[in-house]
């Protein structure tokens, strides 16, 4: 994560994309263990959008395609999924108009947020008590 935007998170914001990027490990390694039985493409895409817009960074649609494990054609659906359902927003590039920027949107940054804080309340907890005892 960039130094910025550890500075401009919370530190309970911060462990939640911590532990969003090891679930988003511990996802991709079982993968590996059981192709095509222990993957949701969907699922996979918003937790990589969620690490890379809290850590301030970009991603295309051509990376999250790849990062989905999926075919092109399978993971557009989910893109466009998701789109519908207002999780996420397509945007041109201003630098390159043939390069389409995807981003979480607001209510699927809030979203994500609820849903990692209710997974990961005990340790978020945990954290914050080793924190206060320092």
């Amino acid at each position: 994560m960039s130094s910025a935007a550890r500075r401009a998170g919370s530190v309970a914001e911060m462990q939640l994309v911590d532990h969003a990027r090891c679930l988003l490990r511990a996802r991709n390694k079982m993968a590996r263990v059981a192709p095509g039985l222990l993957r949701d493409p969907a699922w996979d895409m918003m937790l990589c959008l969620f690490i890379n817009g809290e850590e301030g960074g970009i991603l295309y649609v051509k990376q999250l395609i790849l990062s989905s494990g999926e075919s092109a054609t399978a993971a557009l659906r989910h893109i466009d999924r998701l789109e519908d359902a207002g999780f996420i927003e397509r945007l041109s590039d201003p630098l390159d108009r043939r390069r389409v920027i995807v981003r979480l949107s607001e209510s699927g940054r809030a979203a994500m947020f609820a849903m990692l804080e209710d997974a990961f309340q005990a340790a978020i907890k945990s954290d914050d008590n080793h924190v206060e005892d320092r």
